[in-house]
């Protein structure tokens, strides 16, 4: 009889719905709907969409004790590490922008007023008019070698980093994303 309860109570959240959510991974995001792997192919595809969406394992850097990754330290670090050995990179789930580094940064994201997205330099001015140099920060995503930092031009300060393609790339998703939260639209041309 107990058996036969407790099948209906697990019959029961499935068809409400609730077994679905039980059955989420700790991003709330099932690997289906997640897209952080799409570039990826063949072997590196597969052990990207481990490690970033089925296993969560990026969560365990996320600073949220909330969140914890859907599979031990180990087995992360072994399929991050196959992954890195068959690619020469690291996981896209754990690039990050190094550009936070410096306090300039955050304070000019914080305080965007201006945005200008020129042929994958992205410029982000605390100012409403981002020309002529106002203090800014800046990414060259085409140049080579990549750099990003903060430029102010009138006090003859350039303190940039280089940083990878995927890096760049990373920083200006991060640029634009604080344009959009301050309500600026990046003027593209």
């Amino acid at each position: 009889m107990k058996a036969h309860l407790t099948l209906a109570f697990a019959l029961l959240l499935v068809c409400t719905g609730t077994g679905a959510i039980l059955a989420q991974t700790p991003d709330m995001l099932p690997p289906s709907r997640e897209t952080v792997c799409d570039d990826e192919t063949g072997a590196a595809f597969g052990l990207c969409n481990a490690y970033c969406e089925a296993m969560d394992c990026e969560l365990a850097n996320d600073s949220n004790p909330g969140t914890e990754p859907h599979a031990s330290a180990t087995a992360c670090s072994k399929v991050r590490t196959k992954f890195q050995n068959i690619t020469g990179r690291d996981v896209p789930c754990e690039l990050t922008c190094p550009c936070t580094s410096i306090p300039e940064f955050n304070a000019t994201l914080a305080n965007a007023q201006a945005c200008v997205d020129f042929l994958g330099i992205v410029v982000v001015s605390p100012s409403p008019n981002a020309f002529p140099f106002p203090p800014f920060f800046l990414e060259y995503a085409g140049s080579d070698p990549v750099r990003c930092g903060y430029v102010n031009f009138e006090a003859n300060i350039f303190n940039t980093i280089p940083v990878t393609p995927e890096q760049a790339e990373v920083c200006i998703q991060l640029t634009r994303d604080a344009a959009a939260n301050n309500n600026v639209t990046c003027q593209t041309f």
